[in-house]
């Protein structure tokens, strides 16, 4: 995974601006958190998450019967034996449904929040079984704080270029549509030599080549 300073400086070279004399660095991170909140809208990553039971400290029973996840979307939920791993599907309770066993599902800023219905849960030995969901996360969008070390962005490789050809895309297509930006990368960043309609071709370019691989990395996400 990249440090976030590393990302920074790709992005720099990409936008012939290695001297950071034209863009802001806060335009330059705006642009990678584009492209990764762009990523996660295309192929967010496909992720397991088991829940940690609220128990109660003396009795062992569970607690709570409302969890937050990391998965904004899950496509499957099941209970799983702890001693092998074997497991149940458990399924989504429709709306308005007086179905006793299931779950509920609701998005949330930082995810999902999964609720069970109280009695089905308050059964479960917790020392036997867990809960574990399938589903699809977001990558964290990366900030930094004066004075603390770089943090590292959760990117493969491929998820880095992909960041990387939206944040392109998006600083390319602000100097071919901002004149005065345009004069300054021209001089500042030694680009004389590019005119504003070879400007507005590599902008074009840009975004070409970045719509060209959103498209082969798209997830067709599962469901029940």
């Amino acid at each position: 995974m990249p440090q976030f300073d590393d990302l920074v400086a790709g992005v720099y070279r990409d936008l012939a601006d290695e001297s950071e004399a034209v863009f802001s660095r806060l335009q330059v991170e705006d642009f990678i958190r584009g492209g990764i909140a762009d990523l996660n809208r295309v192929a967010p990553t496909d992720t397991i998450d088991d829940i940690d039971f609220v128990l109660d400290p003396d009795t062992g029973a569970i607690m709570a019967y409302e969890y937050a996840t990391v998965i904004e979307l899950p496509y499957r939920v099941e209970t799983i034996r702890l001693s092998d791993g074997w497991g149940e599907v458990i399924p989504e309770i429709d709306s308005g449904q007086a179905q006793s066993t299931g779950f509920h599902f609701r998005q949330s800023p930082d995810g999902g929040i999964i609720a069970f219905p109280k009695w089905w849960l308050a059964q479960m030995d917790a020392a036997v079984w867990g809960i574990r969901l399938y589903g699809y996360a977001a990558r964290p969008l990366p900030y930094t704080v004066d004075g603390e070390p770089s943090p590292q962005v959760s990117l493969s490789q491929n998820d880095e270029y992909s960041v990387r050809a939206y944040a392109k895309s998006a600083g390319f297509d602000l100097l071919a549509h901002d004149r005065s930006l345009f004069g300054q990368w021209q001089g500042q960043s030694n680009n004389t030599d590019v005119s504003p309609t070879q400007m507005l071709q590599m902008a074009a370019g840009a975004k070409q080549e970045w719509d060209r691989h959103r498209g082969l990395i798209r997830v067709v996400r599962r469901y029940w």
